[in-house]
């Protein structure tokens, strides 16, 4: 009777097994089973906002589940970040964020949170940096800018101290090329375009909103960041053209997780991101918007993100800038 009592407990066992077992498959088939946040980490209407939008409006489809978009502007999108590090593991809250968050993994003493606490599951979009004249100011080309460097005191615009903008620009002007150059930070992208128009400063770091202002003539574009010319500025040298060999610098979107957020849901929601980036609608707003859409792995992204982390490094030490302060409590 014992004999009989062991192989039916056993048998029991087995089946309690195989059925706790399907069930957490099933769980995990059925990720995402609820709405998923992303957090943003700058305001309405932004670089970052608009893409996430975007790529969200086709996530929500895919999943057939509410894509939520928060923004929690702040610190550079270190409030963001923070908030998000700190989230349940369960791919339910994500991070859009920009060129900013490696940025900040050497700009910043105090993040309040550490850059390992997140993990790259996506980089939807990038568009090479870019640095611009006023045609009025007689600068037709890279070599014309540095001809005048020679004679005058060169002034460089950006939206703002520790931007991907201006630490990129300044640190090919004056460290790559030795140009004496001034850096003059403004509160917007807005405020950098006026003062360009009106001769305040020389040149201008800017992203893909100064694309249509190129385009059109208005703006004359010196040098582009990526390794090839733009594809939608063939006509812009790139700065390794330029004389400033093997120079690159890029903005991009990304998607972070929770650092622990399972490989299985880390996978799950980067194959939705590069499905939606190769959407044909999704494409056209994109390119509306001057970037370029792009489909890595998610271990591809975590790679380029650690190299985005040394290459930002390099380049902020060389200009020696630092921001000391930390963030505000947390509520």
């Amino acid at each position: 009777m014992q004999k009989y009592f062991c192989l039916i407990t056993v048998s029991m066992s087995l089946n309690i097994a195989l059925a706790t077992g399907s069930a957490f498959a099933a769980d995990a088939e059925a990720w995402p089973s609820k709405r998923v946040s992303v957090v943003v980490g700058y305001a309405s209407g932004g670089f970052a906002d608009n893409v996430a939008r975007v790529v969200g409006r086709k996530l929500g489809e895919t999943w057939n589940q509410p894509v939520v978009i928060q923004n929690m502007a702040g610190a550079g999108g270190n409030i963001a970040a923070r908030s998000v590090a700190a989230a349940s593991a369960d791919g339910y809250t994500l991070l859009a964020t920009t060129t900013s968050l490696a940025i900040n993994d050497t700009l910043y003493r105090d993040k309040g949170f550490r850059t390992d606490g997140l993990t790259a599951v996506a980089i939807p979009v990038e568009a090479p940096e870019l640095l611009v004249a006023n045609p009025k100011s007689g600068i037709k080309s890279f070599a014309d800018l540095l001809t005048k460097a020679k004679t005058e005191q060169i002034y460089l615009g950006s939206s703002g101290i520790g931007s991907g903008s201006h630490i990129s620009a300044e640190y090919a002007l004056r460290i790559m090329a030795k140009v004496n150059v001034k850096h003059i930070p403004f509160s917007g992208g807005n405020p950098a375009m006026l003062a360009l128009m009106t001769g305040e400063i020389t040149v201008l770091a800017s992203t893909a909103t100064a694309i249509p202002a190129i385009q059109s003539g208005e703006l004359v574009g010196l040098g582009v960041g990526s390794l090839d010319r733009s594809t939608i500025l063939p006509d812009v040298k790139t700065y390794s053209e330029n004389g400033l060999k093997g120079f690159t610098a890029s903005s991009w979107t990304g998607l972070f997780a929770p650092a622990g957020t399972p490989d299985a849901t880390l996978k799950t929601i980067n194959a939705a991101v590069n499905i939606a980036t190769q959407d044909p609608g999704v494409i056209s707003q994109l390119k509306n918007l001057g970037v370029t859409p792009s489909q890595r792995s998610q271990p591809d992204a975590v790679k380029f993100f650690q190299d985005e982390i040394l290459n930002w490094q390099k380049m902020v030490k060389s200009i020696d800038l630092s921001a000391e302060y930390g963030l505000p409590p947390e509520k």
